[in-house]
C-alpha cells in the first residue's frame, strides 16, 4: 500500500514538471511575434475622413491629478490613410464634450504645439450647459475645417488641460472626468 502511495506521488511530481516546463517552453514561443509601429504625428488618437462619417473617442482622465504641468493629449484629423484618400471634398466639424466634475480649463491648438511662442488657441465656443438628466456638460467646439480631396491633409491637433495645484484637497480626490471627442465628417456639394 505504501509502495502505491509512493509511485503516485511520483507520477505526479513527474506530471507537475512536465506541465512546468511545457508551460515555460510555450510562453518562450509565444513571447517572440511582436509588433511595432512608428509614427511622424505621435499622436495619441487618429480619425480618418475618407467619406461622409460620424467618429468619436472617449478618454478617460482617470489619472489626472492637480499640478502646475499641463497635460497634454495630440489627436489628428485627415483625409487619408495610407495610400487611401478621400475621393470627395469634406467638412468636418469637431466637437468635444467632457463632464465637469473636476475645475479643469481646456486649450486646443492645431497644428501648433503648446509650447509654440504665439500659438493661438482655436476654441471658439466653451459652455457649460445640463442635460435633461440634471448632468453639467462642458461643450467645446472648433471652425469647420475643410479636407480638399485634391490635396491629402492631416491636421495634428493638440488639446492642453489645466488642473491647477491648488486644487489638490480632499474634495477632488477619486473623481473621474470624461472627455468625448467627435468628428462629424459631411461632404460639400
Amino acid at each position: 500500500m505504501d509502495k502505491k502511495k509512493i509511485r503516485l506521488y511520483q507520477k505526479l511530481v513527474i506530471l507537475l514538471i512536465c506541465f512546468i516546463i511545457v508551460l515555460r517552453i510555450f510562453t518562450i514561443i509565444l513571447s517572440r511575434y511582436e509588433s511595432t509601429a512608428n509614427s511622424d504625428a505621435n499622436v495619441d488618437i487618429a480619425f480618418y475622413l475618407l467619406k461622409e462619417d460620424y467618429q468619436e473617442m472617449k478618454l478617460n482622465l482617470s489619472s489626472i491629478f492637480p499640478q502646475n504641468e499641463v497635460y497634454t493629449y495630440k489627436f489628428s484629423i485627415g483625409n487619408q490613410d495610407g495610400d487611401k484618400v478621400a475621393e470627395v471634398n469634406l467638412e468636418y466639424e469637431l466637437e468635444l464634450i467632457a463632464t465637469t466634475n473636476l475645475p479643469l480649463t481646456y486649450e486646443l491648438y492645431k497644428n501648433e504645439e503648446y509650447t509654440d511662442q504665439g500659438a493661438t488657441n482655436i476654441i471658439q465656443s466653451n459652455e457649460v450647459e445640463q442635460d435633461e438628466f440634471g448632468t453639467y456638460f462642458r461643450t467645446i467646439k472648433t471652425e469647420k475645417e475643410t479636407l480638399n480631396f485634391e490635396e491629402p491633409k492631416t491636421n495634428v491637433y493638440q488639446l492642453v488641460i489645466h488642473f491647477p495645484e491648488n486644487y489638490n484637497t480632499y474634495n477632488y480626490q477619486d473623481i473621474l472626468e470624461m472627455l468625448r471627442i467627435t468628428v462629424n465628417g459631411k461632404q460639400i456639394t
